[in-house]
C-alpha cells in the first residue's frame, strides 16, 4: 500500500511539474523564434555588465560599455546546439509556478526551475524565470546559486556594428 501511494505521488508530482513547466517551455520556444533579443547579465563580483545580442544568424557580445562589440556568426548547427540547452522536458528536472508579480512595472508570472547539468547550469542550481504576461516571452532570469541576474529585451533590438 505504501509503495503504491509512493508511486502515485511520484507520478502526480511529475505530472504537476510538467504542467507547471509547459508555459516555461512555450516561452523559450517563442524566444528562440524571435528575430533578435538582447541579454544583459550581471554576476556577483563583476564590475561590468555582460551584453549579448542574438539575431537569427549572429551573436554580438561585449563586457562593459567601453568594450567594443564582437560578432560571431551563428550557423544552423550552432542554433541547434543552443536550442538543446534551453529549458525543455530534457533539460529541466523540476518546475513550480511561483505566481503573478510585477517586474520593472511589467506584469509577469514567475516560475522556479531546476535545470539539469546538460543545460550548462551549475548542478543543483535553481533558476527563477519571469515571463511577460502580455508577450509570453521570458524577460528576466535569476540563478540563485551563482547570483546571476539576466534581463532580456526583444523590442527595439538592433545588431551593433563591430
Amino acid at each position: 500500500m505504501l509503495l503504491a501511494l509512493g508511486v502515485f505521488w511520484a507520478a502526480h508530482s511529475t505530472a504537476q511539474a510538467a504542467a507547471d513547466c509547459q508555459p516555461v517551455f512555450d516561452a523559450y520556444e517563442a524566444q528562440f523564434k524571435a528575430p533578435a533579443m538582447k541579454k544583459t547579465i550581471k554576476t556577483q563580483g563583476m564590475k561590468d555588465l555582460v551584453e549579448f545580442i542574438l539575431t537569427q544568424d549572429a551573436m554580438y557580445s561585449r563586457v562593459g560599455a567601453a568594450d567594443p562589440w564582437s560578432k560571431m556568426p551563428v550557423s544552423a548547427q550552432v542554433r541547434a546546439l543552443m536550442k538543446q540547452k534551453m529549458p525543455s522536458p530534457k533539460t529541466v528536472t523540476d518546475c513550480r509556478k511561483i505566481g503573478a508579480q510585477q517586474l520593472d512595472g511589467v506584469a509577469v508570472t514567475a516560475y522556479e526551475i531546476s535545470p539539469n547539468a546538460a543545460s550548462g547550469n551549475v548542478p543543483g542550481e535553481k533558476k527563477t524565470v519571469f515571463i511577460d504576461d502580455k508577450s509570453g516571452l521570458p524577460i528576466a532570469e535569476t540563478m540563485l546559486k551563482a547570483g546571476t541576474e539576466m534581463k532580456i529585451v526583444y523590442e527595439g533590438v538592433a545588431a551593433p556594428i563591430p
